[in-house]
């Protein structure tokens, strides 16, 4: 009986991956104690000082960790900068002597003053089983040289990733890249001042790559400018003459349209084998026009995200709709003026191989948005996995949601709800969005429509929306089993109730973001009671503008660092105006060990710095001027 406990708890722990996910286990029984985490493949550890303690307890420590572990193939590391080169070099030999199944490292530096250098880098030159390697840190711009990795002979892959308030990589850094001779794979954001792409061209001799990514720092827009000499470093990078070399997909931004068409003149070719643009600056049809029926154009993009200038056309959407390769098209349009003609989404279902589809456009623009609508993109997109979509009082809302389910492999979903407030009231046949004595009736968003293999949940109201969620009585299993994201932003009527059964219908939780306006009742013992609920919650989000705010005091922080869900926290954000007003007392927060990052906005950098001391591992960010302009800005109104 015991050997069959003991087998099943590592077979359990196997499914869970995640160390983490994988120590409740350990309180089931005694054989699972010891068995839950062996066969789990993932770690993530704080390297601080306090790992390094001499004597028999701290060895005792760490024999017990690579004892009870020792299947890791990836490993993350949170390196505190009160740990030395000596100390960081010695916790990633152990790791590699012990780790035989380590193939992926992840360090994160989260203190943007701890600059990251070559002699770090040489550490990591010492692990030759690696496969893949993330970096997550504040890059010297010239003592980083990225060429000492150059002995990793089964390196294939390496993204690189600027910690918070530092830069990315300039173009010595990718000069240097250039030396890794195994690498597959390359993802790095760019640095808007020290990044022009002009070095580009060292990476032609890496014979292997087939995927180069240069990103940006923030999300949905490029912050760095590629110059004309980029154009020819790509264009090396697709005519490559070794034997071994497969053709490079590329996914990077773009000053404007005529940039975008001239690198697709310049990479059009066999060794190309697709290519995802991101447009800094708003375009024209014409400039549209002549980006997608460049040459490769129709072949060869898979992905563009851009701007329109003035309200799309529906030659503009004729034109997008000819290449046939898109996998995802994200488009926007800040421009008031509206169109002479609707924009019919029907020419669009011809994208086939559409998985992502963003359109932050104003609704009215659109044909309003009915069931039958919902149902054919989900007929034609059958592979879509994220959808982003604005609402207006004109479309069928209720009804047209209600079909999101026929997305059976939707993975990500954005909504949000634009038009006049309205006041509560009973849905109309269907629940139809529309004007009845001289008031707007409420869309209402059933969750149990939603598709189950949904990971993020995104939901954005300047009106009322109602949420209707079926309670435990109403429904066997959890409605959204796989959420790992919830972003709640607007008039959705939170009670501590409501948010219980959302809960509740989501209970793999990890990040919940919560923006609250007008009169809704969330109290701060109704949080406390979710994040109870969530011992996977690892991001909790808070922006309070109601009338009546939580009430965060010093006590009930305490307290809320002391609740099981809240404690395992790795980012916190608070903007009320507890925060802005009240002297926040370190020792509130020092419950919160595992926090990487700590937003107080409205915080006092005295009281920042003194936070510091207490989470040195975090990165802690204050902004009490943007505080001070959202207040003026709030009275104005």
């Amino acid at each position: 009986m015991h050997s069959v406990l003991t087998v099943l708890g590592a077979e359990v722990g196997k499914h869970l991956g995640d160390v983490q996910n994988a120590l409740p286990l350990r309180s089931v029984c005694k054989e699972w104690r010891d068995t839950a985490t062996l066969s789990s493949t993932e770690a993530d550890i704080d390297l601080s000082p306090g790992i390094f303690e001499d004597g028999a307890s701290g060895n005792a420590k760490k024999q017990l960790f690579y004892r009870r572990c020792p299947r890791l193939r990836k490993l993350t590391y949170h390196v505190s900068p009160a740990v030395s080169l000596a100390k960081f070099e010695a916790a990633l030999r152990e790791a590699s002597r012990r780790l035989t199944s380590l193939e992926e490292l992840v360090l994160c530096f989260n203190n943007p003053a701890q600059q990251f250098e070559t002699r770090q880098l040489a550490v990591l030159a010492n692990l030759p089983m690696l496969k893949a390697l993330t970096l997550q840190a504040n890059f010297h711009p010239e003592a980083c040289n990225f060429g000492v990795l150059g002995s990793l002979s089964s390196l294939s892959s390496l993204t690189v990733l600027p910690s918070e308030a530092s830069t990315g990589l300039t173009d010595s850094h990718v000069a240097s890249l250039g030396l890794l001779h195994g690498l597959a794979s390359l993802e790095f954001p760019g640095h808007a001042r020290a990044f022009t792409g002009s070095t580009l061209g060292a990476l032609a001799a890496l014979p292997r790559l087939s995927k180069l990514l240069i990103t940006s720092n923030k999300p949905h827009s490029v912050d760095y400018t590629l110059e004309l000499p980029a154009l020819a470093g790509l264009r090396a990078l697709t005519r490559r003459s070794s034997s071994a070399a497969t053709p490079l997909h590329l996914e990077l931004g773009v000053p404007d349209a005529a940039f975008g068409a001239a690198l697709l003149r310049a990479v059009a070719g066999p060794g190309l084998g697709s290519v995802c643009i991101a447009v800094r600056e708003a375009a024209d049809s014409a400039a549209i026009a002549g980006l997608a029926l460049a040459p490769g154009g129709k072949e060869k993009l898979a992905g563009l995200d851009l701007e329109f200038r003035a309200a799309p056309t529906p030659e503009d959407v004729a034109v997008l709709a000819g290449c046939g390769r898109l996998t995802r098209l994200h488009l926007s349009c800040k421009c008031p003026r509206a169109p002479a003609a609707r924009v019919e989404l029907a020419p669009w279902l011809a994208l086939r191989q559409l998985q992502h589809l963003h359109l932050h456009i104003n609704p009215a623009w659109r044909a309003p948005l009915q069931p039958a609508t919902v149902a054919a993109m989900a007929e034609a997109w059958p592979t879509l996995s994220h959808l982003h979509l604005r609402l207006s009082p004109g479309d069928n809302a209720t009804q047209a949601l209600n079909q999101l389910g026929s997305f059976t492999c939707l993975k990500s979903l954005s909504l949000t709800w634009l038009g006049q407030a309205a006041p509560a009231a009973a849905a109309g046949a269907g629940g139809l969005t529309r004007r009845r004595s001289g008031s707007l009736e409420v869309p209402v968003l059933a969750v149990q429509h939603l598709p189950c293999s949904l990971e993020e949940l995104s939901l954005t109201s300047i009106s009322t929306v109602r949420l209707a969620v079926p309670s435990a009585a109403q429904r066997s299993t959890p409605a959204l089993p796989q959420l790992r994201s919830l972003v709640l932003d607007g008039c959705f009527g939170l009670t501590d109730s409501l948010l219980q059964a959302l809960v509740a219908a989501a209970p793999r939780l990890a990040a919940l973001t919560l923006v609250l306006t007008g009169r809704q009742g969330l109290s701060s013992a109704g949080l406390a009671a979710v994040a109870a609920a969530l011992p996977g919650l690892a991001s909790l989000l808070l922006s309070d503008y109601r009338e009546a705010p939580l009430c965060l005091s010093q006590a009930s922080l305490a307290g809320l660092s002391g609740v099981v869900g809240l404690a395992q926290l790795r980012h916190l954000k608070l903007s009320t105006p507890d925060v802005v007003h009240a002297e926040l007392l370190p020792s509130v927060f020092a419950g919160f060990s595992k926090l990487r990052r700590l937003d107080l906005v409205g915080c006092q950098d005295q009281a920042a710095a003194a936070l510091g001391l207490v989470l040195p591992l975090c990165c802690i960010k204050h902004s009490p001027e943007w505080a001070a302009d959202l207040v003026a800005a709030e009275a104005a109104a």
